[in-house]
């Protein structure tokens, strides 16, 4: 009794450190290790220790997953080989894209109860709070010449200016962070506009507080595709909620007068919105984009039924292409298949059982950083993000709503 006791706690330990060290970055990361190194990195390898309680139907889909999982080892394997890849560590991002996948089908396993998944977002939300203020440190104290441009450089994967900004992006680079920071703001905007405090308490004037600083770090990150991920959650909340209307004008007006405060302080975000979204194709980050596009595709061309193999290519910013291209037909084919049925498998199995506020509630975060995350993948790579294997295991998660027990329910010992 007192093994099982401990090892249910082992994995409880497991999956509330992921989600807490994943906002964080590599905040924690010591000094000598490489500033792409992620803490949660380190949690990975231990996933095998969910796999004493993993419930057989998850145990399917990691097994309908295996054929991409070997291909892609063996094309890895290739690449590394005859030195084709473009970037380093082909290994290495296998390796993480295999432990992130498996990590979370036992962190699902794991979970008992539906508090125990409101608590995930309670933490990340904590967790992103405090890099949040770490980042205002830094940015202020830059602006104010107190914090040195070494220190930034530290305590961040890449610092970058943009339209004569620092880019806002402490323990991550500011394109990730624009996307993390679009999902903690979806989950705000679901709470304090949708009135769904009661399932992670706050009070009002430090909730407010927080969806304003959130949203001024969303802003000063510069990320168009982050701008385009929030404004799609809120359309995406519009055609759900018929109350949400009122809830979006006085969102609106508040944007309005949130770029006229921080104009005064030579941060234009008019400015920089137009000169953002009004690049013509061939200009900017767009043309550069395209560009590389063009030459991974030139690249596929050459092996189009094997690919050019796995992480190959990860700098074309699009993750579909990406997977496309380094997959090749062949291993595209297999991707597909594996992920319909693992679909109709888990939809099937789960779709039963009524849905009460706390289902509705958590699925309308799942779609939220699902329309964050797959839009995207569509202009960057994120496939070895945090946020989307979070936003993985909350999707997996909410299919087990009906069978997750409130805290009420549980056999006391």
């Amino acid at each position: 009794m007192y093994k099982a006791t401990f090892r249910i706690n082992i994995r409880k330990a497991l999956l509330m450190s992921f989600v807490a060290l994943g906002p964080l970055g590599n905040l924690l990361t010591p000094h000598f290790l490489p500033s792409a190194l992620r803490t949660y990195f380190f949690l990975l390898p231990l996933f095998p220790l969910f796999f004493f309680i993993i419930y057989e139907r998850f145990m399917k889909i990691g097994a309908l997953f295996l054929p991409l999982f070997i291909y892609s080892f063996v094309s890895a394997l290739l690449v590394t080989f005859f030195g084709q890849a473009n970037e380093s560590h082909t290994l290495f991002r296998f390796f993480l894209l295999f432990t992130q996948f498996f990590f979370i089908l036992g962190a699902v396993s794991s979970l008992k109860t539906r508090d125990e998944l409101i608590s995930t977002l309670k933490i990340y939300l904590i967790s992103y709070s405090i890099s949040l203020a770490i980042g205002y440190c830094f940015y202020i104290g830059y602006y104010l010449k107190i914090v040195p441009l070494s220190i930034l450089d530290r305590f961040s994967v890449l610092t970058q200016f943009g339209f004569s900004i620092l880019r806002f992006s402490p323990g991550s680079y500011p394109n990730e962070y624009g996307i993390v920071s679009s999902f903690v703001l979806s989950i705000l905007t679901i709470l304090i506009f949708e009135k769904n405090q009661r399932f992670i308490p706050v009070r009002k004037p430090l909730l407010y507080s927080f969806f304003t600083l959130t949203f001024i770090a969303f802003l000063l990150t510069t990320t168009r595709a982050a701008y385009l991920s929030f404004a799609l959650v809120l359309l995406y909340l519009l055609l759900r909620s018929k109350n949400f209307f009122r809830a979006f004008l006085k969102l609106s007006i508040f944007t309005t007068c949130l770029f006229t405060f921080l104009s005064f302080f030579k941060f234009n975000m008019f400015k920089i919105l137009k000169a953002g979204f009004g690049q013509k194709m061939h200009q900017g980050s767009l043309g550069e984009r395209l560009q590389t596009w063009n030459v991974a595709l030139e690249r596929a061309k050459e092996s189009p039924i094997w690919g050019t193999g796995f992480a190959s290519i990860t700098n074309v910013h699009n993750v579909y292409f990406q997977l496309l291209f380094e997959l090749g037909a062949i291993g595209t084919l297999i991707l597909i298949l594996s992920f319909l049925i693992a679909f109709l498998e888990s939809t099937s199995k789960y779709s039963s059982g009524i849905k009460d506020e706390t289902t509705h509630f958590l699925e309308k975060i799942r779609m939220a950083g699902l329309i964050n995350v797959l839009t995207f993948a569509a202009s960057n790579h994120n496939l070895n993000h945090h946020l989307t294997w979070f936003v993985f295991f909350l999707c997996l998660a909410t299919l087990r709503l009906p069978f997750l027990k409130t805290r009420q329910e549980l056999p006391t010992t």
